[in-house]
């Protein structure tokens, strides 16, 4: 019985798949994508916003009635369109900031109503799932 097992097996092959089968055949993946380079008032803004992100923000509390926090919103703006463009929209975000009512969209999370104002061009950009990445 073993005799006519071990034959089967010699004639048809093995049963398992050896590890390296058709994995060795795959490619490796692209390489990611080059940094930005970004310009040094971007990076200096860039250096104020995580201070103020994480020791302000930490020790005082978030103050934001806007989703994404108006620090977020000029960094990404910043990044998108270059730092004097980032910078002013940044700005006038920080002259809206008050608690006046919002006819725009708004948002709810856990912490209660938010103003969505995201920093696109474009406000159809971004879709409600990209507020968590804020």
């Amino acid at each position: 019985m073993i005799f006519k097992a071990l034959t089967l097996v010699a004639l048809i092959g093995s049963p398992f798949q050896n590890p390296w089968g058709k994995d060795s055949d795959l490619l490796a993946p692209p390489p990611l994508a080059p940094p930005l380079e970004l310009s040094l008032g971007t990076r200096l803004a860039e250096a104020v916003i995580h201070f103020h992100q994480r020791v302000l923000t930490a020790v005082d509390g978030p103050r934001s009635h806007f989703r994404p926090s108006s620090s977020q919103y000029m960094k990404v703006a910043m990044y998108r369109y270059g730092f004097l463009k980032g910078f002013i929209m940044g700005c006038d975000r920080l002259l809206r900031e008050n608690e006046e009512e919002w006819i725009y969209r708004r948002v709810e999370t856990r912490q209660g109503w938010f103003k969505y104002d995201p920093a696109c061009l474009d406000k159809g950009l971004l879709d409600s799932a990209e507020i968590a990445f804020y």
